[in-house]
């Protein structure tokens, strides 16, 4: 094993909330902790007034209250609080989100105060910004702000080739800097196998946005109804367009909203999904499609969406009755989906352990 590290991971949010970043940094600092190193977590708190300590699962979780308007920018009330837990006897500091303030702290720390300790940066990055403000600020002013500050860490994470093209792209000094390590599948998603081939619905799982194109889901599936085919679609998750889809659904009996499962509620349901789908226009590494690549389960999926396997994307028009022709076809299959290796989830262990290594 290698040797015992003291390592920090700094987040936008974490565990209860429910996130893409704060699911794989929780599943990050748990892998870590189980490999013996000594791990912490600081991480934003919207709601917080002062900094406060707790313990989760062994880790020592430190929130500092921030700024976050509808769960965004995750601005630092005190800087001084992110600071103050950066001392020079860590190994890693190890920071994620590219939107969220907070992430660039470590960068600042590292510029001014030159510590010992190395810098790692997930980005976690598919696109500068989903509103006309957050694109706005991402032009003129965080973009050049971030690629600055790439000058002092010493590596760039990055989970996908999209990524890593679109990290290259928009910063020119992560050159020389970029690995590419993809997340990982809970050993929980590995104990299931699709078995839903005689199942009438069709599964979205995850953020409700505008950006996942959930509508051009529902036109699709309502386009293979027309078609004579008895097909429901079940969305779950929560997000800005929760209330939208969940009146939707209440004037249509074959479209069902959930707000998101307990795990193994979860895992149920998508193992017994005729097919799932996810049209979203940015991501870096979507993990339902993930965990079902992983069980077999058919998938319906643009480029974008299946980042971590680019060849299982299917969707190359958004026309809603293209979709509906991949609908239908993902609809005849009656043996689990086998993935190409390269492409292929592997369980958080074996990335873990790749980590370590890196």
């Amino acid at each position: 094993m290698a040797e015992k590290l003291r390592i920090v991971y700094i987040s936008s949010r974490y565990s209860p909330f429910v996130g893409g970043v704060e699911n794989t940094v929780q599943r990050l600092a748990e892998g870590m902790r189980a490999r013996g190193h000594n791990v912490a977590i600081v991480c934003g708190n919207p709601s917080g007034k002062k900094v406060e300590t707790e313990e989760i699962n062994g880790i020592e979780v430190r929130r500092v209250p921030t700024y976050s308007p509808n769960n965004t920018l995750h601005i630092p009330r005190n800087r001084k609080d992110i600071e103050n837990s950066l001392g020079n006897d860590l190994d890693i500091v190890h920071t994620h989100n590219v939107h969220a303030v907070i992430s660039m702290l470590p960068v600042t720390v590292k510029k001014t105060m030159k510590p010992k300790w190395k810098l790692v940066y997930t980005l976690h990055f598919s696109t500068p910004g989903y509103t006309f403000f957050r694109r706005a600020l991402w032009k003129f002013f965080w973009k050049r702000r971030v690629d600055s500050g790439l000058m002092y860490v010493d590596a760039v994470h990055s989970t996908s080739l999209l990524e890593s093209n679109l990290i290259m792209k928009h910063f020119g000094n992560a050159k020389g800097k970029l690995t590419l390590i993809p997340w990982g599948v809970d050993e929980d998603v590995l104990r299931y196998r699709w078995k839903g081939r005689d199942s009438d619905y069709v599964l979205y799982c995850g953020r409700i946005e505008k950006y996942k194109r959930i509508d051009l889901a529902v036109r699709a599936v309502e386009c293979v109804r027309g078609r004579g085919c008895n097909v429901k679609l079940v969305i779950v998750g929560d997000g800005s367009m929760s209330k939208f889809f969940r009146k939707m659904s209440e004037e249509r009996d074959w479209l069902i909203y959930m707000r998101p499962k307990p795990r193994e509620e979860y895992l149920e349901l998508l193992s017994k999904a005729r097919a799932v789908i996810n049209l979203s226009s940015a991501e870096n590494f979507n993990l339902f499609l993930a965990e079902a690549c992983a069980m077999g389960v058919p998938t319906v999926a643009t480029p974008e969406a299946a980042a971590f396997c680019p060849e299982s994307a299917n969707v190359n028009s958004l026309e809603p009755r293209f979709v509906a022709n991949v609908i239908a076809k993902a609809l005849t299959k009656h043996v689990a989906c086998v993935f190409p290796k390269t492409g292929a989830p592997e369980p958080w262990k074996n990335i873990i352990e790749r980590f370590e290594a890196f």
